[in-house]
């Protein structure tokens, strides 16, 4: 695995246990919608001093101009998630299966949309795969004896 996937990957992962753990903790009684709403004021903050990372390499107006209707649909995504697991946390979700069991269902989805949408080949081994995402599912929801 190359050195930059792996960090790119680490980072994350990081990223997603701290949200969980974050997400979980918001108060309860917080208003959800304020919550996102201060959520994505301090995510803008913070992702600011990344452009000394990666800076703008053309005239900002060009750069923006490559942009196209995914970030869009990004954005939509971004909304959903974090509305979805605030609920979910509020709703009694744990933090041990909720995460869990999205990610399986995920999985699943992207699996048959990579098919269907980018003529991905499915191997033997990625059915494999969803079937024991399929029985993850199905043990983590079980209630213990």
């Amino acid at each position: 695995m190359k050195i930059g996937l792996l960090i790119a990957l680490c980072v994350a992962i990081a990223g997603q246990v701290l949200y969980h753990v974050a997400q979980k903790g918001v108060a309860s009684d917080a208003n959800p919608v304020l919550s996102l709403l201060v959520f994505y004021l301090a995510a803008a903050v913070l992702t600011l001093p990344l452009l000394w990372l990666y800076p703008v390499e053309g005239p900002f107006i060009g750069e923006m101009q490559k942009l196209n209707l995914a970030v869009i649909g990004v954005a939509v995504s971004i909304v959903l998630i974090e509305i979805g697991f605030l609920l979910a946390y509020r709703a009694g979700g744990s933090l041990s299966g909720t995460y869990i069991t999205t990610a399986a269902v995920v999985t699943i989805f992207t699996l048959a949309l990579g098919v269907l949408l980018h003529k991905e080949t499915v191997s033997l081994s990625q059915v494999a795969g969803v079937a024991m995402c399929l029985g993850g599912i199905a043990l983590i929801s079980a209630k213990s004896a």
